[in-house]
């Protein structure tokens, strides 16, 4: 299992670069972002202990089942799927760092609210 995640990854990777080079474009300036929907968090491990470390949940419940098995591990997470308002706060425990699908400004807002709440929490600590 862990040669073919690496392997796959490695194909992906070398496509970006083909992809890249023909465009004349940097390589550095694409990143490879493992979207881990319904993938188990060992399958996960495998790819952030290879060193691809920017990975992306598209569900609430499926970023909060997996961050304990996976928070030992330095990555990055991105949030790719639909966001509900009612879950902007717990989106925020979980070390998201980028949310890729905002779609109504009313959620930006309650969204930069709740962390201007958050940052402003922090600093009276």
């Amino acid at each position: 299992m862990n040669e073919e995640i690496s392997q796959n990854i490695a194909s992906i990777q070398e496509r970006i670069n083909h992809a890249c080079l023909k465009s004349n474009r940097n390589p550095d300036e694409v990143k490879l972002l493992l979207a881990t929907k319904t993938v188990s968090p060992q399958r996960i491990k495998i790819a952030l202990q290879a060193g691809h470390t920017l990975i992306a949940e598209n569900k609430v419940q499926e970023l909060k089942e997996k961050y304990s098995a996976l928070k030992e591990i330095s990555h990055t997470n991105h949030f790719i799927g639909h966001l509900q308002t009612n879950k902007i706060k717990e989106i925020l425990r979980y070390d998201v760092t980028c949310i890729q699908s905002l779609d109504r400004i009313d959620l930006a807002e309650k969204l930069q609210q709740r962390l201007c709440k958050g940052a402003l929490e922090m600093s009276e600590k």
